[in-house]
């Protein structure tokens, strides 16, 4: 049994050139030719990067693995018991599942499950559905984790003593200012700093993933940062991007580190 997926697949819109011939053990064309137009995912990847990264088309969608494994979780049965916890009366007019408390807190936000969502965010996915991810979430008592594209990523804010101040939202303000305001901990305190040093990243239209790593732009992020080593907690992690033009400058301890998208090292 091979573990190697084809090196094409629909989710990246890519092919194989020999499709009835492909080593199993990588998953390329038995023979792999220059100029060749199969568009498998090496090829693709090689000039249009950012479209491999994620299923296509990016934005509208939602998928699913196509990975096999040789065992999954339906070959095993898992009997076990959470050690310390106290349940209901161990009686059966009362053991009912109705009764039965899963209830926690995050961040200070009180939980009815343990449950937190995957990022819905920088797409268009999260941004159109999100009226209906968030009674979901609210009304199942789980959190959900949201992107810039909910609300929209383009903003003039005010930054003073490190936190949000003042800000602008182009659209989506009041989805924004609710989610700031239902938000807890250091919300509106400054996470993050980046500045785009990859002159190879092209622009994609809402994949932040790569739009922050673009050489000549910097993006700020509020929120929470104790994943990587800070010390904000709270509830948001937000990346507010935008490209370095003419008359921007970025300075450290007095000196010029970046003028008008360049740097200056």
């Amino acid at each position: 049994m091979a573990y190697t997926k084809l090196n094409r697949s629909a989710a990246t819109l890519t092919k194989n050139r020999t499709e009835g011939s492909i080593s199993p053990f990588s998953g390329m064309c038995v023979t792999c030719v220059d100029g060749c137009i199969g568009m498998c995912e090496i090829g693709k990847s090689a000039y249009r990067g950012p479209e491999v990264l994620y299923p296509q088309p990016f934005g509208i969608i939602t998928a699913a693995s196509e990975k096999e494994y040789p065992v999954d979780l339906s070959h095993f049965t898992i009997l076990g018991t959470a050690a310390g916890a106290y349940g209901v009366e161990a009686d059966s007019d009362k053991a009912l599942f109705h009764n039965a408390s899963c209830e926690t807190e995050i961040a200070g936000i009180p939980l009815k499950v343990p449950i937190l969502t995957g990022a819905f965010g920088s797409t268009e996915v999260a941004r159109l559905n999100w009226d209906g991810l968030a009674v979901g979430a609210a009304l199942s008592g789980a959190v959900i984790t949201i992107g810039e594209n909910v609300c929209g990523m383009d903003r003039e804010s005010k930054i003073q003593d490190g936190k949000v101040v003042e800000y602008k939202v182009r659209k989506g303000q009041k989805n924004f200012e609710d989610i700031i305001k239902h938000a807890s901990g250091k919300k509106t305190t400054i996470a993050e700093l980046g500045i785009g040093t990859n002159p190879k990243a092209k622009p994609t239209g809402g994949m932040i993933i790569v739009d922050e790593k673009i050489l000549g732009t910097i993006h700020l992020a509020i929120g929470q940062n104790k994943l990587y080593g800070g010390v904000n907690e709270a509830t948001i992690h937000w990346d507010f991007f935008k490209t370095m033009g003419r008359g921007s400058r970025v300075f450290a301890d007095g000196k010029i580190l970046m003028k008008n998208g360049k740097w200056l090292l």
